[in-house]
């Protein structure tokens, strides 16, 4: 005897909206300060986006040069700079939104 095989049908609701944070974040336009790599600091707004807020800034440099900790310091620098994010007294960073 043979058995009938079945197809599960199912439907994704809600994909678009749970996704939507994880899209590139706004970046600032830091083009005059020749020092930082844009890349670093789309990545770093990016971080910023996407993971839980009030992470430590040593925590994001590393994760963003994690060879040269001073890319990732300027990187972060040109974010607070641009009023794109904050960093508090104990060296958690957040943007501001």
């Amino acid at each position: 005897m043979r058995r009938r095989q079945e197809v599960d049908h199912f439907h994704v609701s809600g994909v678009t909206e749970r996704l939507a944070r994880y899209e590139a974040a706004q970046v600032p336009d830091v083009s005059e300060n020749a020092e930082v790599d844009r890349e670093l600091v789309e990545r770093a707004a990016t971080l910023l986006a996407v993971m839980p807020r009030n992470q430590l800034r040593k925590t994001i440099e590393g994760l963003l040069s994690p060879n040269d900790l001073e890319c990732g310091r300027k990187a972060i620098d040109a974010l607070i700079d641009a009023a794109f994010a904050i960093e508090d007294e104990t060296g958690h960073v957040r943007p501001i939104a």
